[in-house]
């Protein structure tokens, strides 16, 4: 069974910012001869994002940045555009061109399988970051946010304003694990209160160009929506957008996931609940820590990395701003 590190919040917020390969890296004498210069820390890694269209990957991807130059390393980084063909092409151009290790947010947990197989050939470790894949045997190690506990907050602050009843809209990214983590936390807690119905539910790719008209859609065919969970917090933002535009957004209460500044500021007008908060800064300054422990033949500190949320609302909204939103 695998052990789960959890990463506790207060240790988080003190600091403020603070390998598709076997689960063993290769530690042989003809492993440590390609990697003679690994004290100077002058790896090339390659970091594949399922989008950069979202402030929450894109703070990402500037943290591992500083953190592997900081160690005298280069990062190459590539965008899908949530295109799961185009990420697997990346990550295989990536391995041929000799990157000493791949850093991955899948676009599809499952259908990633190609691209960690090619690396896995070619013995080039990958770390996940943020999103899980179907296949942890392939991979090193993986950090990721803890979703179920996003979804479960959200929930329990939409079943608070809604005072236990009414009628919710979800959108949804079904081919992506972190998000389905986020749904199993949301019903958890949502199947608990029978007078709550979810009465809308479409997938998205967690950008606020798509949630908008899947928003508008589902005010046109619902005569009430009284609540809206955004699995991330552009979906949330384009659920605002959609409601705002039809006068509506007075009467709907909206919940999102990542703690997002322009999320943060959504709450600040009173247009956003809340929003589950990640850290986008942590869990990319642990993916660096273990890839170098990898590419130094040592062991990741285990299978699965998880990193706590914390909910943010009026209540707490400027002190998290303060040091953590993105």
């Amino acid at each position: 069974m695998k052990k789960v590190i959890a990463v506790i919040l207060a240790f988080v917020m003190s600091l403020g910012l603070f390998a598709c390969t076997t689960k063993a890296p290769v530690s042989d004498d003809s492993k440590k001869e390609e990697t003679k210069d690994e004290k100077e820390g002058k790896f090339r890694i390659a970091a594949s994002f399922m989008s950069l269209n979202n402030p929450f990957w894109i703070a990402e991807n500037d943290v591992l940045k500083q953190e592997i130059e900081k160690r005298g390393g280069e990062l190459v980084t590539y965008d899908a555009q949530l295109n799961l063909e185009k990420q697997i092409s990346q990550i295989e151009d990536a391995v041929a061109s000799g990157v000493d290790a791949v850093i991955v947010s899948p676009n599809d947990w499952k259908g990633i399988k190609p691209a960690l197989e090619a690396c896995q050939a070619k013995k080039v470790p990958v770390v996940v970051i943020d999103t899980k894949v179907f296949d942890g045997d392939l991979v090193a190690t993986q950090v990721v946010s803890d979703n179920v506990l996003g979804g479960k907050l959200c929930a329990e602050a939409l079943v608070a304003a809604l005072g236990e009843k009414g009628n919710v809209a979800i959108i949804d990214l079904s081919t992506n694990m972190a998000v389905q983590d986020r749904m199993e936390g949301f019903m958890g807690v949502i199947e608990q209160y029978p007078d709550i119905k979810i009465v809308a539910q479409q997938d998205g790719d967690g950008s606020v160009e798509a949630a908008l008209p899947i928003m508008e859609n589902m005010i046109q065919a619902n005569e009430e929506i009284n609540g809206v969970f955004g699995t991330n917090d552009p979906a949330a933002i384009g659920a605002i957008a959609a409601l705002d535009s039809a006068n509506k957004l007075d009467d709907v209460f909206v919940v999102g996931i990542d703690g997002a500044k322009d999320a943060c500021e959504l709450i600040k007008e009173g247009k956003l609940l809340g929003t589950s908060a990640q850290y986008p800064s942590l869990l990319a300054t642990e993916v660096v820590n273990q890839v170098y422990k990898i590419l130094e033949g040592n062991e990741p500190d285990d299978d699965i990395i998880y990193v706590e949320e914390k909910w943010i609302d009026k209540e707490n909204v400027e002190d998290y701003q303060k040091t953590n939103a993105y």
